[in-house]
């Protein structure tokens, strides 16, 4: 029997609000934003997160969905604090910086997307999770973990190759131009 039977013949058997809700409840997440991730990962993420489940492993299902233990899921605190003012401070925030834990999450779920719009073979057939946290580490300066670092290389050589090669080198010099206009228009 091929994966593929075997996964159709599960789903059918338990049923897959079942499943979406066991995942949601291993992991600690509500069940609509498990069932949302899933929509938007490719079959080989779920096949990943069907067998961490069933060998019981929470972190590396978070991992292929983008989910971090603190980051997706802590909003801190949203309501007026015990004196009566805003329980938020006013802090000087850098220009890549996001201002709260749920913002660090939004962020997040929106550059994985946008690197699974890219499709996994441009990635160097890494996940569109692990390409992000790589990006996310890197950016912070962090220590990147092996994985990471073969994400962070192969996007590297993809800009290295987009801006050697003459064909592509003036419209990829005027796609960062671009940026480089809308992100000085944000701020």
């Amino acid at each position: 029997m091929s994966l593929k039977n075997e996964i159709e013949k599960e789903m059918f058997t338990e049923g897959l609000q079942d499943r979406i809700q066991d995942i949601a409840t291993f992991i600690d997440v509500p069940a609509d934003d498990v069932e949302n991730r899933l929509k938007t990962l490719s079959f080989s993420d779920y096949v990943e997160i069907m067998t961490a489940y069933k060998t019981k492993d929470a972190a590396l299902i978070k991992k292929t969905m983008g989910l971090e233990i603190d980051e997706a899921y802590n909003t801190g605190s949203q309501g007026p604090d015990q004196e009566g003012g805003d329980a938020y401070v006013d802090a000087p925030v850098g220009e890549t910086e996001p201002t709260d834990m749920a913002m660090l999450g939004k962020v997040k779920n929106a550059r994985i997307q946008a690197m699974q719009r890219l499709g996994r073979g441009n990635l160097g057939n890494i996940t569109a999770a692990q390409v992000a946290d790589a990006m996310d580490k890197a950016e912070q300066g962090k220590p990147l973990t092996p994985i990471q670092r073969q994400a962070i290389a192969y996007q590297a050589s993809n800009l290295d190759a987009l801006a050697g090669s003459p064909e592509t080198r003036i419209q990829f010099r005027n796609l960062l131009n671009k940026l480089r206009k809308q992100q000085q228009q944000q701020q």
